[in-house]
């Protein structure tokens, strides 16, 4: 079909000979961590003649977020929504290690290493070997928005923007308390709930308490008279797995704008 609403058969033929491809995989040896991990690296198109250096966005549970979020990234700097930015995934090594490295103590993981490998070795790893700009963005769903969270609350100067997506925000509210500062550097916040159902299995009581935890820490943010955030708290009327969608769309445009 596609050959028939084409004028000339060449460009079917280079669809068949050329190959497609959104990026490249490769493995960092982490001392933090004390062991391999892999990442994906996805570049703008004619990246080798771009001479200003670009921004990056980290993306958590590459192993199966990473197409998804490079379609929707892509898509959007077509429609000049966002800019060309230097796209890192991050996969994890099993379920077990995820749990491990994006949730903090208070959830029973170890998330200060999993941050320590970012600031200490990640980071600099990708600013050491691409046209890397002083611009930084991370993205995470569920465990991995805990970690942008907590990422956030730990060290908010890490990254310019943060978009977490439908993450537990409860084991999280003391460090709230604790870390919310009254003053930030324009850092951009977006944070968004679910209906936090699996399919059409929707538990009203872990409902209520998962949308009660995101209410409190948007009155959290109040309380504490805080300036210099560009915050936005969304609402994805939506399961827990397809909020990403949504709220890595919506988010995108939200940290990124200019």
């Amino acid at each position: 079909m596609l050959c028939i609403l084409i004028p000339t058969l060449s460009f079917c033929q280079e669809m068949e000979n050329d190959e497609l491809s959104i990026g490249k995989k490769h493995t960092i040896s982490s001392i933090t961590l004390g062991e391999d991990r892999t990442i994906y690296i996805s570049l703008p198109q004619g990246y080798d003649t771009i001479s200003r250096d670009l921004p990056v966005l980290y993306i958590l549970d590459a192993e199966y977020r990473f197409m998804a979020s490079h379609g929707i990234y892509s898509y959007m700097t077509y429609w000049r929504g966002v800019p060309d930015a230097i796209l890192v995934g991050i996969a994890n090594i099993s379920r077990q290690t995820r749990v491990r490295d994006y949730l903090p103590a208070s959830y029973g993981g170890d998330a200060n290493k999993f941050y320590a490998f970012f600031q200490e070795e990640l980071i600099p790893h990708i600013n050491k070997n691409y046209k890397t700009s002083n611009k930084k963005y991370i993205a995470g769903h569920s465990h991995g928005g805990v970690f942008v969270m907590y990422s956030f609350l730990k060290e908010p100067n890490l990254f310019d923007g943060y978009i977490s997506c439908d993450p537990s925000l409860g084991g999280l509210y003391a460090l709230g308390q604790e870390n919310i500062k009254t003053n930030y550097g324009q850092q951009r916040l977006y944070l968004c709930s679910s209906d936090v159902a699996y399919g059409d299995l929707v538990n009203e009581n872990v409902k209520r308490s998962h949308l009660d935890a995101f209410k409190n820490f948007k009155n959290l943010f109040s309380e504490k008279s805080v300036e210099g955030l560009n915050l936005q708290v969304d609402h994805i009327t939506d399961d827990h797995a397809n909020s990403y969608v949504q709220g890595f769309s919506k988010g995108l445009r939200y940290v990124l704008r200019p």
